[in-house]
């Protein structure tokens, strides 16, 4: 296990894929802080036509184009900070943005991190993000994004945001 990572629990991503029922199959994948890609992997099992996958630490980058590859795919895994990319990141539309930034914030940082903005750009129309964060996080969405689904499982919760 790389030091820091920490991939999306089973059942939290069981629960999550669950509830995104038919919105996968064909979808185009943005997976932010991709750490092992366990939800851009799950998407692409699941039918998602395409994904791109950001990962800012060289080592588990390569470890996740190095899975990508064993399983057939051919999809790009950028290494670069999602906060210096997404302000340059080209025009492009995704059904499915996954977001899993790390939960070593502290409070003060978790209460003021506004790492949605942005993201409506980047988010088709009938789009979704799904933000897997810390129970602890506080935070409010800006328009046009609002959260329209939300499940805890125990320190772990998840969003769903849309437009």
């Amino acid at each position: 296990m790389i030091p820091g990572l920490r991939p999306a629990q089973d059942r939290v991503r069981a629960a999550v894929f669950s509830a995104l029922a038919n919105w996968v199959h064909g979808a185009r994948i943005l997976d932010l802080f991709a750490g092992t890609g366990a939800y851009g992997l799950e998407a692409l099992s699941r039918g998602a036509g395409s994904a791109l996958f950001i990962e800012q630490n060289q080592r588990t980058a390569e470890s996740l184009r190095h899975n990508l590859e064993s399983l057939g795919y051919n999809f790009p895994v950028l290494e670069t900070p999602v906060e210096s990319w997404l302000p340059t990141a080209p025009t492009a539309s995704f059904d499915l943005i996954f977001l899993d930034p790390p939960y070593d914030q502290t409070p003060e940082e978790l209460s003021t991190w506004n790492i949605t903005a942005g993201l409506e750009h980047l988010l088709a129309p009938k789009g979704r993000i799904v933000w897997e964060h810390s129970h602890r996080a506080k935070w409010s969405t800006e328009a046009p994004l609002k959260e329209v689904w939300r499940r805890e499982y125990g320190q772990t919760c998840v969003s769903f945001l849309a437009r």
